[in-house]
């Protein structure tokens, strides 16, 4: 036998459940305030040349 009534099993899942949620939420929002956003990026001079290497950091497909 479980040492946890059902009532208190159920309740216990419940608070696990809210915690892996404000976790979950955390990862996703944790500084996604340095990200750069459409129509933030800076504009380059016409006359320069173009970059040889790509950079992809912080950016997705």
């Amino acid at each position: 036998m479980s040492a946890l009534s059902i009532d208190d099993q159920l309740t216990f899942l419940e608070v696990v459940l809210v915690l892996v949620g404000l976790g979950i939420t955390w990862v996703v929002f944790y500084g996604s305030d340095r990200a750069e956003l459409p129509g933030e990026a800076a504009i380059p001079a016409a006359g320069s040349a173009d970059d040889m290497e790509i950079d992809t950091r912080g950016r997705t497909l």
